[in-house]
């Protein structure tokens, strides 16, 4: 709403009253019946049209102050008839107009009044909603910086901030609910989440009706957030929000298909697995026809799809579904490739097509070798169906049982075999690794020891990951410090010319150079993909790791000689604004251009990360000025 309009709604209102108001008191002297009357007949009038006006505006959704001045501007057109039937009176009386000014003149008075303190209120409203903005933003850095707590006590504090200027039924406090509920959700906090969903559900639904795009999207977050609401209750609560999205969105909309997704998984725990293949498969074909939806959606509902053929007996349909997921598998993140192989394994198990079944199975094990580590659920499953294959190079079936005691870290086994077969301590299974790497992978720090009292080597660089690699890249802290000692050197560069600290850019824990004390230690090596580990470690996102190299004397300038990236274009691209800022403040520069010619901004406008585009602008002001 405009100024002026605000301006002369306030004066209309002020002046029409006290005109009317003076007029009543004229007239008393004449005849008080119809001074009386004329008051009561405009005051019926003006509370009836606002009592009226009042909630049919309030649906609007609109500032609680807009309401209550729309309402206001239709009460006091109801001034007028007051007034029209006092001048009436008046002129039946022959009373003189003389009051008219002096109703003017109190009315215009008076109504700059309201004006001002209205004005006042806006101001601090939307001063309110830039400060939560920032407090939003403020809490994605300390989150970045690893400090959760004072993260959410930003939101919490911006939250009820919001609820003394806006009042506690108003969006702009729900909308504050709903940040700190995605806070909860990121940070593992689900039954919190839920609350401050569930809280703003409340509001929403009450100013903007059950209708509305956004009540649905409130109500999805506080079904998926909500683990100990009653399933059969959560299905109904989503089925009235998919009415709501395909009504406003239409049927084949991204946001109705994971709808349906959500429905299939509470059916799925309900034990109700032909209802689930049914919101699934819908789910799946709008995804397929949704054309702008990135295909991590589309691969996770695929899968879940193929589950549910599997639980229904239907290894082939499930066969089907997963192979329209292998063309985009390569994109998946390594977590969603290890589902995809356990998924297919069980499929091709069903199928009795066991030799597939037990290639995916290596897959799976190469790719907890690469990218997933040992912690993983699934290992052990996986480890155990591929022995036959890992042994092939020992021709020997004891060989099952070293690589049995290896996985349980029995060491006193290990020595007894050895004993017999000494040979072994340096054979390459058929992954390329020998029993040293394996341990190391594990973490068994008295099976590393075992095997290098054994002669095993930890110098001898034959392929991608070396002990003191493998050790660093699962942060098995004990077994750094032993294989860095009985190293030649700390400098390790394989053939791709991967170095230690690469690995521990990987991993993310900087407390891990602390054990790299090597006076010599390269700070900025380049390994065949181009990257040093100051790259690595801003393009993972790695906050501590990218300080401690930085702090150690990483180039913050050094580029990717294949993509002409520097660690501040790879912050800006994950959207990492602790990470920029500490570059820039170590001399990054912000007008670099990679390759493609664009700026560490330009990169992160492209990727929609406003917040870095912003940091970025402003420092870069401040290194102008």
């Amino acid at each position: 709403m405009s100024k002026a309009l605000t301006l002369g709604l306030c004066l209309h209102c002020s002046v029409s009253f006290f005109i009317l108001l003076l007029g009543v008191f004229r007239l008393l002297p004449y005849n008080v019946a119809m001074a009386a009357a004329g008051l009561v007949v405009a005051a019926v009038l003006f509370f009836g049209i606002f009592r009226l006006a009042l909630p049919a505006f309030a649906k609007s959704g609109a500032r609680r102050e807009f309401v209550v001045f729309e309402s206001l501007a239709s009460a006091c057109v109801a001034n007028y008839f007051g007034f029209l039937l006092v001048a009436g009176l008046a002129k039946k009386f022959n009373i003189g107009p003389d009051w008219l000014a002096n109703g003017v003149g109190l009315g215009v008075v008076i109504g700059f009044l309201p004006w001002a303190h209205y004005q006042l209120k806006l101001r601090r409203m939307a001063q309110e909603e830039r400060n939560h903005q920032a407090a939003v933003t403020e809490s994605k850095r300390l989150l970045e910086l690893d400090a959760p707590k004072d993260a959410e006590d930003k939101l919490k504090e911006s939250l009820l901030q919001a609820e003394v200027v806006f009042g506690s039924n108003h969006l702009h406090p729900a909308q504050a609910a709903m940040d700190l509920g995605r806070y909860y959700v990121e940070t593992e906090q689900r039954q919190r989440a839920a609350a401050m969903f569930s809280r703003a559900l409340q509001i929403r639904e009450k100013l903007l009706g059950e209708d509305d795009v956004r009540v649905s999207g409130t109500l999805m977050d506080w079904v998926n957030a909500d683990d100990e609401l009653d399933p059969s209750q959560a299905i109904a609560q989503m089925r009235k929000a998919l009415l709501i999205l395909e009504r406003q969105l239409g049927a084949y909309a991204p946001p109705v298909a994971l709808a349906y997704e959500r429905v299939g998984e509470l059916q799925q725990r309900q034990n109700n697995a032909q209802e689930a293949e049914n919101a699934l498969r819908r789910s799946y074909s709008i995804l397929k026809k949704a054309e702008s939806q990135s295909n991590r959606d589309l691969f996770r509902v695929g899968l879940k799809l193929s589950r549910i053929y599997l639980e229904l007996k239907r290894p082939k349909d499930s066969q089907e579904t997963l192979a329209g997921l292998d063309s985009c598998r390569s994109t998946q993140k390594p977590e969603m490739q290890l589902e995809y192989l356990m998924v297919q394994m069980t499929t091709l198990g069903e199928l009795n097509e066991q030799q597939a079944s037990q290639d995916r199975a290596w897959e799976a094990l190469q790719l907890l070798q690469r990218d997933l580590g040992p912690s993983t659920s699934e290992f052990k499953a996986i480890w155990e169906g591929c022995l036959d294959r890992l042994t092939e190079p020992f021709l020997d079936p004891e060989a099952r049982t070293v690589y049995t005691a290896t996985l349980g870290g029995d060491s006193y086994s290990i020595r007894q075999i050895l004993q017999n077969h000494p040979e072994w301590v340096n054979q390459k299974d058929a992954s390329g690794w020998n029993l040293l790497q394996w341990s190391c992978f594990f973490g068994h720090e008295r099976m590393v020891e075992a095997f290098l009292a054994q002669g095993a080597s930890v110098d001898e660089i034959t392929d991608e990951w070396p002990p003191l690699h493998i050790a660093c890249r699962w942060a098995h802290r004990r077994l750094i410090a032993l294989l860095a000692n009985k190293a030649q050197t700390q400098n390790q560069l394989t053939k791709q010319g991967w170095h230690p600290l690469h690995r521990c850019s990987q991993n993310g824990d900087s407390r891990l150079m602390e054990l790299l004390t090597a006076k010599d230690l390269e700070i900025d090596p380049v390994n065949d993909r181009g990257d040093t580990p100051l790259l690595l470690a801003c393009r993972l996102g790695h906050y501590l790791m990218a300080v401690g190299l930085v702090a150690r004397g990483a180039d913050v300038n050094k580029v990717n000689g294949m993509s002409g990236r520097s660690p501040l274009h790879e912050a800006a691209y994950v959207g990492h604004r602790a990470i920029a800022e500490c570059l820039i403040h170590n001399g990054a520069k912000i007008d670099a251009r990679d390759r493609a010619g664009l700026t560490p901004a330009e990169l992160a406008a492209q990727a929609e990360k406003e917040a870095v585009v912003k940091l970025i602008q402003s420092l870069a002001k401040g290194h102008k000025a």
